[in-house]
Protein backbone atom coordinates (compact mmCIF):
# COMPACT_ATOMS: atom_id res chain seq x y z
CA UNK A 1 0.00 0.00 0.00
CA UNK A 2 1.02 3.32 -0.27
CA UNK A 3 1.18 5.96 2.34
CA UNK A 4 1.29 9.26 1.59
CA UNK A 5 -0.55 10.65 4.54
CA UNK A 6 -1.03 9.91 8.24
CA UNK A 7 -4.43 8.63 8.61
CA UNK A 8 -6.68 6.30 7.14
CA UNK A 9 -7.43 3.06 5.49
CA UNK A 10 -7.06 -0.41 4.92
CA UNK A 11 -9.24 -0.89 2.38
CA UNK A 12 -11.79 -0.78 1.51
CA UNK A 13 -13.22 -3.98 1.23
CA UNK A 14 -11.69 -7.24 1.36
CA UNK A 15 -12.81 -11.48 1.75
CA UNK A 16 -15.81 -12.16 1.80
CA UNK A 17 -18.16 -14.90 1.10
CA UNK A 18 -18.41 -13.99 -2.14
CA UNK A 19 -21.39 -15.05 -4.71
CA UNK A 20 -20.59 -14.78 -8.85
CA UNK A 21 -18.62 -15.74 -11.49
CA UNK A 22 -15.73 -17.61 -12.00
CA UNK A 23 -13.66 -17.10 -15.13
CA UNK A 24 -14.26 -14.56 -17.79
CA UNK A 25 -16.66 -14.86 -20.22
CA UNK A 26 -15.78 -15.48 -23.85
CA UNK A 27 -19.11 -13.57 -24.98
CA UNK A 28 -18.54 -11.34 -28.47
CA UNK A 29 -19.94 -8.42 -26.50
CA UNK A 30 -17.83 -8.08 -22.86
CA UNK A 31 -16.39 -4.89 -22.32
CA UNK A 32 -13.20 -4.61 -23.27
CA UNK A 33 -10.41 -2.09 -22.80
CA UNK A 34 -10.55 -1.01 -26.20
CA UNK A 35 -14.21 -0.09 -26.54
CA UNK A 36 -15.11 3.30 -27.50
CA UNK A 37 -16.73 3.75 -24.08
CA UNK A 38 -14.58 1.92 -20.84
CA UNK A 39 -17.05 1.12 -17.67
CA UNK A 40 -15.96 1.37 -14.34
CA UNK A 41 -17.75 -0.41 -11.88
CA UNK A 42 -17.81 1.24 -8.28
CA UNK A 43 -19.69 1.37 -4.87
CA UNK A 44 -20.77 5.21 -4.32
CA UNK A 45 -20.36 6.56 -7.67
CA UNK A 46 -21.86 10.12 -6.20
CA UNK A 47 -18.26 10.73 -4.24
CA UNK A 48 -16.74 13.46 -5.69
CA UNK A 49 -13.50 11.57 -6.66
CA UNK A 50 -15.56 10.15 -9.39
CA UNK A 51 -16.69 13.07 -11.32
CA UNK A 52 -12.71 14.46 -11.12
CA UNK A 53 -12.24 11.02 -12.28
CA UNK A 54 -14.05 11.30 -15.58
CA UNK A 55 -13.38 14.61 -16.20
CA UNK A 56 -9.43 13.90 -16.03
CA UNK A 57 -10.36 10.87 -18.26
CA UNK A 58 -11.98 13.17 -21.01
CA UNK A 59 -8.64 15.33 -20.69
CA UNK A 60 -7.12 11.94 -21.74
CA UNK A 61 -9.83 11.34 -24.99
CA UNK A 62 -10.85 8.36 -23.05
CA UNK A 63 -14.79 8.31 -22.46
CA UNK A 64 -15.28 6.63 -18.92
CA UNK A 65 -18.58 5.31 -17.47
CA UNK A 66 -18.93 5.07 -14.02
CA UNK A 67 -21.42 2.16 -12.81
CA UNK A 68 -22.80 2.61 -9.10
CA UNK A 69 -23.01 -0.73 -6.74
CA UNK A 70 -24.53 -0.72 -3.98
CA UNK A 71 -22.91 -3.90 -2.22
CA UNK A 72 -19.62 -5.15 -2.74
CA UNK A 73 -20.62 -8.92 -4.41
CA UNK A 74 -21.17 -8.16 -7.76
CA UNK A 75 -18.54 -5.99 -9.28
CA UNK A 76 -15.96 -8.35 -9.52
CA UNK A 77 -18.17 -11.23 -11.21
CA UNK A 78 -19.37 -8.04 -13.42
CA UNK A 79 -15.29 -7.63 -14.50
CA UNK A 80 -14.92 -11.36 -14.74
CA UNK A 81 -17.76 -11.93 -17.32
CA UNK A 82 -17.13 -8.46 -19.35
CA UNK A 83 -20.40 -6.72 -17.95
CA UNK A 84 -17.53 -4.14 -16.68
CA UNK A 85 -14.00 -3.79 -18.07
CA UNK A 86 -12.46 -2.64 -14.51
CA UNK A 87 -13.27 -1.65 -10.96
CA UNK A 88 -12.34 0.14 -8.01
CA UNK A 89 -13.99 -0.49 -4.85
CA UNK A 90 -11.73 -3.17 -3.32
CA UNK A 91 -8.40 -4.02 -0.94
CA UNK A 92 -6.25 -6.64 -2.06
CA UNK A 93 -7.71 -9.37 0.47
CA UNK A 94 -10.80 -9.19 -1.12
CA UNK A 95 -9.72 -9.49 -4.49
CA UNK A 96 -7.73 -12.44 -3.14
CA UNK A 97 -10.35 -14.07 -1.51
CA UNK A 98 -12.50 -13.52 -5.23
CA UNK A 99 -10.29 -15.71 -7.23
CA UNK A 100 -9.25 -17.91 -5.02
CA UNK A 101 -12.63 -18.95 -4.53
CA UNK A 102 -13.95 -18.34 -8.16
CA UNK A 103 -10.35 -19.58 -10.07
CA UNK A 104 -10.34 -16.18 -11.59
CA UNK A 105 -7.12 -13.88 -12.56
CA UNK A 106 -8.83 -10.21 -11.61
CA UNK A 107 -5.05 -8.12 -10.95
CA UNK A 108 -4.61 -4.57 -9.65
CA UNK A 109 -3.14 -2.15 -11.75
CA UNK A 110 -3.27 0.77 -9.51
CA UNK A 111 -3.79 1.80 -5.95
CA UNK A 112 -5.67 4.36 -4.32
CA UNK A 113 -5.72 4.64 -0.49
CA UNK A 114 -5.97 2.61 2.44
CA UNK A 115 -8.88 3.40 4.83
CA UNK A 116 -9.58 3.32 8.57
CA UNK A 117 -12.12 0.73 9.55
CA UNK A 118 -13.64 2.19 12.48
CA UNK A 119 -16.27 1.42 15.73
CA UNK A 120 -19.21 3.67 15.73
CA UNK A 121 -21.93 4.15 18.48
CA UNK A 122 -24.90 6.16 19.31
CA UNK A 123 -25.05 5.00 22.99
CA UNK A 124 -21.51 5.46 23.86
CA UNK A 125 -18.22 7.86 23.85
CA UNK A 126 -15.71 5.76 24.21
CA UNK A 127 -15.14 1.90 24.49
CA UNK A 128 -14.74 1.55 27.99
CA UNK A 129 -18.42 2.60 28.26
CA UNK A 130 -19.24 -0.54 26.45
CA UNK A 131 -21.04 -2.58 28.51
CA UNK A 132 -20.67 -6.89 29.11
CA UNK A 133 -22.46 -8.64 27.05
CA UNK A 134 -23.28 -6.03 24.52
CA UNK A 135 -23.58 -6.60 20.66
CA UNK A 136 -21.70 -4.94 17.79
CA UNK A 137 -22.63 -5.05 14.44
CA UNK A 138 -19.88 -6.48 12.17
CA UNK A 139 -20.09 -7.02 8.33
CA UNK A 140 -20.87 -9.75 7.20
CA UNK A 141 -18.62 -10.66 4.20
CA UNK A 142 -15.67 -12.67 5.00
CA UNK A 143 -12.42 -10.47 4.70
CA UNK A 144 -14.14 -7.24 6.13
CA UNK A 145 -15.85 -9.33 9.07
CA UNK A 146 -12.48 -10.50 10.02
CA UNK A 147 -10.91 -7.12 9.97
CA UNK A 148 -13.87 -5.98 12.47
CA UNK A 149 -12.93 -9.01 14.73
CA UNK A 150 -9.60 -8.09 14.90
CA UNK A 151 -10.33 -4.16 15.68
CA UNK A 152 -12.46 -5.18 18.18
CA UNK A 153 -10.03 -8.03 19.89
CA UNK A 154 -7.34 -5.12 19.76
CA UNK A 155 -9.33 -2.75 21.85
CA UNK A 156 -10.63 -5.49 24.50
CA UNK A 157 -14.13 -5.88 23.47
CA UNK A 158 -13.34 -9.04 22.10
CA UNK A 159 -11.05 -12.66 22.76
CA UNK A 160 -9.57 -14.86 20.20
CA UNK A 161 -8.09 -17.93 20.47
CA UNK A 162 -4.45 -18.89 20.11
CA UNK A 163 -3.91 -19.73 16.49
CA UNK A 164 -5.90 -17.33 15.05
CA UNK A 165 -4.57 -15.98 11.62
CA UNK A 166 -5.69 -13.13 8.99
CA UNK A 167 -8.81 -14.43 8.38
CA UNK A 168 -10.82 -14.52 11.96
CA UNK A 169 -14.63 -15.87 12.15
CA UNK A 170 -17.16 -16.66 14.76
CA UNK A 171 -15.79 -19.34 15.66
CA UNK A 172 -12.33 -18.03 16.54
CA UNK A 173 -13.73 -15.74 18.82
CA UNK A 174 -13.65 -16.89 22.92
CA UNK A 175 -16.98 -16.29 23.66
CA UNK A 176 -16.46 -16.75 27.87
CA UNK A 177 -13.64 -14.09 28.03
CA UNK A 178 -15.13 -11.50 25.58
CA UNK A 179 -16.84 -8.45 26.41
CA UNK A 180 -19.44 -8.44 23.34
CA UNK A 181 -20.62 -10.48 20.70
CA UNK A 182 -20.65 -9.90 17.01
CA UNK A 183 -23.91 -9.52 14.78
CA UNK A 184 -22.92 -10.13 11.09
CA UNK A 185 -24.94 -7.82 8.52
CA UNK A 186 -24.97 -6.48 5.27
CA UNK A 187 -22.12 -3.72 5.37
CA UNK A 188 -24.24 -1.24 4.13
CA UNK A 189 -26.83 -2.07 7.06
CA UNK A 190 -24.42 -1.83 10.00
CA UNK A 191 -24.95 2.01 9.93
CA UNK A 192 -28.98 1.50 10.20
CA UNK A 193 -28.21 -1.16 13.32
CA UNK A 194 -26.69 1.88 15.29
CA UNK A 195 -29.72 3.08 16.83
CA UNK A 196 -30.56 -0.30 18.29
CA UNK A 197 -26.80 -1.81 18.77
CA UNK A 198 -24.33 -1.10 21.48
CA UNK A 199 -21.86 -0.23 18.63
CA UNK A 200 -21.36 -0.64 14.66
CA UNK A 201 -18.19 -1.08 12.99
CA UNK A 202 -18.86 0.97 9.51
CA UNK A 203 -16.77 0.75 6.57
CA UNK A 204 -15.78 3.51 5.01
CA UNK A 205 -18.10 3.47 1.95
CA UNK A 206 -20.72 4.00 4.04
CA UNK A 207 -19.38 6.53 6.42
CA UNK A 208 -20.45 9.82 4.69
CA UNK A 209 -23.86 8.93 3.28
CA UNK A 210 -24.86 7.94 6.63
CA UNK A 211 -23.80 11.42 8.00
CA UNK A 212 -20.71 10.25 10.22
CA UNK A 213 -18.25 11.87 11.02
CA UNK A 214 -14.40 10.00 10.95
CA UNK A 215 -13.76 12.00 14.23
CA UNK A 216 -16.27 10.69 16.36
CA UNK A 217 -15.47 6.68 16.01
CA UNK A 218 -14.54 5.30 19.52
CA UNK A 219 -11.47 3.32 17.40
CA UNK A 220 -9.88 2.34 14.40
CA UNK A 221 -7.09 0.65 13.11
CA UNK A 222 -4.04 1.79 11.69
CA UNK A 223 -3.88 2.09 7.60
CA UNK A 224 -0.28 3.29 8.63
CA UNK A 225 1.13 0.15 10.01
CA UNK A 226 3.30 -2.03 7.49
CA UNK A 227 0.67 -5.29 8.31
CA UNK A 228 -2.16 -2.76 6.51
CA UNK A 229 -0.83 -4.03 2.93
CA UNK A 230 -3.85 -6.27 2.44
CA UNK A 231 -5.73 -3.24 2.83
CA UNK A 232 -4.64 -1.64 0.06
CA UNK A 233 -7.86 -0.61 -2.21
CA UNK A 234 -7.25 -1.11 -6.17
CA UNK A 235 -7.96 -0.61 -9.34
CA UNK A 236 -9.03 -4.06 -11.00
CA UNK A 237 -9.17 -5.37 -14.37
CA UNK A 238 -9.25 -8.71 -16.18
CA UNK A 239 -5.22 -9.90 -16.32
CA UNK A 240 -5.74 -10.08 -20.13
CA UNK A 241 -6.45 -6.17 -19.88
CA UNK A 242 -3.36 -5.90 -17.77
CA UNK A 243 -1.01 -4.28 -20.03
CA UNK A 244 -3.59 -2.44 -22.23
CA UNK A 245 -2.24 1.17 -22.44
CA UNK A 246 -5.45 2.95 -22.14
CA UNK A 247 -6.25 1.89 -19.06
CA UNK A 248 -2.61 2.23 -18.09
CA UNK A 249 -3.56 6.14 -19.05
CA UNK A 250 -6.73 5.52 -16.55
CA UNK A 251 -4.36 4.13 -13.86
CA UNK A 252 -2.47 7.05 -13.33
CA UNK A 253 -5.37 9.58 -13.05
CA UNK A 254 -5.39 7.80 -9.42
CA UNK A 255 -2.53 10.00 -8.46
CA UNK A 256 -2.83 13.05 -10.34
CA UNK A 257 -3.49 15.60 -7.13
CA UNK A 258 -6.92 16.73 -8.19
CA UNK A 259 -8.31 13.22 -7.56
CA UNK A 260 -6.16 12.65 -4.09
CA UNK A 261 -7.88 16.08 -2.80
CA UNK A 262 -10.88 14.58 -3.84
CA UNK A 263 -10.65 11.08 -1.73
CA UNK A 264 -9.34 13.31 1.42
CA UNK A 265 -12.07 15.70 1.14
CA UNK A 266 -14.69 12.34 1.08
CA UNK A 267 -12.86 10.70 3.35
CA UNK A 268 -12.44 13.71 5.85
CA UNK A 269 -8.58 13.51 5.41
CA UNK A 270 -8.70 10.05 6.74
CA UNK A 271 -7.22 8.25 3.82
CA UNK A 272 -4.05 7.46 3.35
CA UNK A 273 -3.10 7.36 -0.18
CA UNK A 274 -0.56 4.46 -1.48
CA UNK A 275 1.02 5.15 -4.75
CA UNK A 276 2.58 1.17 -5.53
CA UNK A 277 3.46 0.11 -9.18
CA UNK A 278 1.27 -2.69 -10.62
CA UNK A 279 3.95 -5.26 -10.57
CA UNK A 280 4.44 -4.41 -6.59
CA UNK A 281 0.83 -4.59 -5.75
CA UNK A 282 0.16 -7.95 -7.96
CA UNK A 283 3.11 -9.49 -5.86
CA UNK A 284 1.57 -8.20 -2.92
CA UNK A 285 -1.68 -10.02 -4.18
CA UNK A 286 0.26 -13.05 -5.16
CA UNK A 287 1.50 -13.48 -1.34
CA UNK A 288 -1.85 -12.63 -0.20
CA UNK A 289 -3.41 -15.46 -2.42
CA UNK A 290 -0.55 -17.97 -1.07
CA UNK A 291 -1.51 -17.18 2.09
CA UNK A 292 -4.58 -17.85 2.27
CA UNK A 293 -4.55 -20.87 -0.04
CA UNK A 294 -2.65 -22.23 3.25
Amino acid sequence: MRFTKPAAALAATFLFALAGCGSPSSDTTAATADDAVISVGVVGASSPEWTVFTDKAADLGIDVEIRDFTDYTTPNPAVSDGSLTANQFQHLLYLARYNLDNNADLVPIASTAIYPLALYSSSFTSVDAIPEGAQIAVPNDETNKSRAIHLLAENGLLTLTEGTGIIAAEENIDTAASRVSVAPMDAQQTVTALPSIAGAVVNNDFVNDAGLDPADALVEDDPADPSAQPYINVFVVRAADADNERLAQLATIFHDPDFTAALAEQSADSAVIVDETPEELQAILADVQSSLAG
